[in-house]
């Protein structure tokens, strides 16, 4: 902040601009300062820096001609209310006139030379900045922690394995930073547009609009999980014991009835296994609900799958989905890992668990 400090304390005036050239009304500086805050209307919520005159916030609004020496080469100048807000921002403190009396002219600079130039530059910014800077955009930690459920970028375009993650890179823009990629291949800078990313826990993969979104996510879900298992307090994952006091996970308060009938009966729920399905070329995952065991002499247990008529339900159902699940049921059944696969759903409920009762009565 002591650079734009240097350039806010070298106002001279500052006049209500009337488009007369000839009058001019100053305003009188009862007092002046910088604030680092974000508007609340933002739709980002960055932080930049504002100027506060006589305790109101100047605005672009403001029709206000603002005359500076500058801090550089002592030249005097007379700006608008937005340019000089824009230079505060910016930290510019050179003027035109500095840059234009530059002898010698400054060679490009390549990406990995930009890079090193704009960790310098970010590093020169007070912990305010560094910090709301963070609260948005992914650190390297941050990274290394997402970045195994990263397959690609812009929706397939970029393989993440051939790209290299920059924290910080300088703009050109309001923002001043961003985080971006840097393809050593091609040699240029993308933004992690659109990437595909995989579920932690069903493990199918699914277009994403950004990667900020999943900045403080220890777990990463695909959007079907996150509404199914997490979000919706109704089918968040809970716990409770069997008959034999073994951790149980259930959804919907439809699951839970049914481990309650199966204490009742004394039988011997399990949480249901992981089987391996693929659906449209790409191989995912099924957890079935539960499992029970199938008499005492340890024979293959049965699976059961609870489901109510929900919308992911019919459009698993409609999308085909549902059956490759259920093949991969039949594979397992067929190989003996199980003995059978009861789907229960309130329409069939009473007479599905009699059906249960007696098979294990057998």
């Amino acid at each position: 902040m002591d650079e734009r400090l240097k350039i806010l304390n070298n106002i001279i005036e500052i006049t209500i601009d009337t488009k007369d050239t000839i009058i001019t009304t100053p305003v009188e500086i009862k007092s002046i300062r910088l604030e680092f805050s974000s508007n609340k209307y933002s739709s980002k919520k960055n932080s930049i820096y504002h100027i506060t005159l006589n305790d109101k916030h100047l605005s672009k609004k403001d029709a206000f001609n603002i005359k500076y020496k500058c801090v550089s080469c002592d030249a005097i100048h007379i700006v608008g209310t937005t340019q000089f807000l824009r230079k505060i921002n910016k930290c510019s403190y050179r003027c035109e006139f500095c840059v234009s009396v530059a002898t010698v002219k400054t060679p490009s600079l390549s990406l990995r030379e930009q890079k090193v130039e704009s960790d310098r530059i970010f590093e020169e910014y007070d912990d305010d900045f560094k910090d709301n800077y963070y609260t948005y955009h992914l650190t390297n930690e941050d990274y290394e922690r997402i970045s195994k459920n990263i397959i690609s970028l812009q929706n397939g375009k970029y393989k993440i394995e051939d790209l290299e993650y920059w924290s910080v890179f300088k703009t050109n823009n309001q923002m001043l930073f961003s985080s971006v990629f840097y393809d050593n291949a091609n040699n240029l800078v993308i933004k992690a547009n659109q990437p595909i990313m995989r579920c932690d826990n069903c493990g199918n993969d699914w277009r994403a609009k950004t990667l900020e979104k999943y900045k403080n996510c220890h777990k990463i879900l695909c959007p079907a999980c996150a509404a199914c298992l997490l979000c919706n307090r109704t089918y968040k994952i809970r716990t409770t014991k069997n008959c034999v006091k073994d951790i149980i996970l259930y959804q919907s308060k439809l699951e839970l009835n049914f481990i309650n009938w199966c204490n009742n009966n004394s039988i011997i729920v399990k949480n249901g296994p992981v089987l391996p399905y693929v659906f449209l070329d790409v191989a995912r995952k099924y957890k079935v609900d539960f499992m029970i065991k199938c008499g005492a002499s340890g024979d293959a247990d049965i699976l059961i799958e609870i489901k109510d008529n929900h919308i992911w339900y019919r459009n698993d159902i409609k999308s085909g989905k549902h059956e490759a699940k259920l093949s991969a049921v039949r594979a397992a059944i067929e190989k003996g890992d199980f003995k059978e696969y009861y789907l229960i759903t309130p329409d069939i409920w009473v007479n599905t668990l009699k059906t249960i009762k007696a098979r294990l009565a057998e």
